[in-house]
């Protein structure tokens, strides 16, 4: 009898635990992060979260997309569509100047990664070497970004031709000579340009005091009202994948290029690297991704000829999350020390 019975109670147990497996897996929240390019570097953190098991830890299942095609990110975050989403400050700002309700509950990069990039050979190293220049443009940029740049080397707008062209191809038409500089990320074009054989200058814009958040993570108005729990919990598995990642950039990297498999593992983790050293900024002494009003002023600010309205700072974003948990501060320890 003393068999049989230890059989049963095994047999229960087994039993018991796969209900708890599968109740575990079906209890998973499932949510979706809609990034603002298709995967690169600078989302290494998200991947790694997923595959470290952080996001399942709180009960989420994270389903990383790419851009929307022919739809605007926020548009589809702020509906309800979609619960969470990786923006970059001038579509972010211009989405909730229209009325989109998203807010921003953490930021990303603290400053603007924007810049003037080109070829070593141009001499562009100083702003004011712009004039007359051929610049490479996307149509949705805001031209008073550049303002601040062109300030400090005296120039005003009209002083740079201002070339509008298809995302991808600003790199090739400066190589080729076709025009003398573009307009792109300091951690981005600079490097893919450098890695092909190609030296650059790059003036940094916010080395000449263009103040503007770079990227941030956001929400909807609804999400934070209706589920603060579920929001929490998607901050906290991010900063713990954002602190893993600080230590082990090539391991994550490595998961980005498993979805992007035409990315280079080296390149990229170079890439994010530098990243990494946009986070030691002072305004995350205390806490990683807490953001301000004085900055969120001068974000709007920067955008106010091609907005219908200027929102307020107080509405752009919600530091609840990150004041609530441990790992903000524990991340921007991990910065601060790494910067000392």
């Amino acid at each position: 009898m003393t068999g049989r019975s230890g059989r049963l109670r095994s047999a229960a147990l087994l039993v018991a635990a796969f209900c708890l497996v599968s109740f575990g897996a079906q209890a998973l929240d499932k949510v979706s992060l809609r990034i603002n390019f298709a995967p690169w570097g600078m989302h290494a953190q998200y991947f790694a979260a997923t595959k470290q098991g952080f996001y399942a830890k709180q009960g989420l299942e994270v389903d990383i997309r790419p851009p929307a095609a022919g739809q605007s990110n926020e548009v589809l975050i702020g509906s309800g569509r979609e619960q969470f989403g990786v923006a970059n400050i001038d579509s972010f700002v211009k989405a909730r100047a229209n009325g989109v309700p998203v807010v921003a509950i953490m930021a990303d990069q603290p400053d603007t990664p924007v810049a003037v990039i080109s070829l070593k050979k141009s001499n562009i190293t100083d702003p004011k070497h712009l004039k007359g220049k051929k610049l490479a443009w996307f149509q949705a940029n805001a031209k008073a970004q550049l303002d601040s740049l062109l300030k400090a080397g005296g120039l005003t707008r009209d002083d740079v031709e201002f070339v509008n062209v298809a995302r991808g191809a600003e790199v090739q038409l400066v190589v080729a000579g076709q025009l003398d500089a573009l307009y792109g990320f300091s951690y981005g074009q600079s490097l893919t340009m450098e890695d092909k054989g190609f030296p650059v200058n790059t003036l940094a814009l916010k080395d000449y005091g263009l103040k503007n958040y770079g990227t941030v993570i956001y929400t909807s108005e609804q999400m934070i009202k209706t589920n603060p729990d579920l929001v929490r919990r998607f901050v906290k598995a991010t900063l713990e994948g954002l602190i893993w990642t600080r230590d082990n950039m090539e391991a994550a990297v490595a998961e980005v290029v498993k979805v992007s498999p035409d990315r280079d593992l080296k390149l990229e983790t170079r890439k994010l690297a530098i990243i990494y050293d946009l986070y030691k900024s002072p305004e995350y002494a205390e806490r990683f991704g807490k953001m301000n009003d004085e900055k969120w002023a001068a974000s709007i600010e920067v955008f106010s000829e091609d907005i219908p309205r200027k929102p307020k700072p107080s509405e752009m974003y919600s530091n609840q999350f990150v004041d609530s948990l441990d790992e903000a501060k524990d991340l921007a320890a991990v910065l601060r020390k790494a910067t000392n």
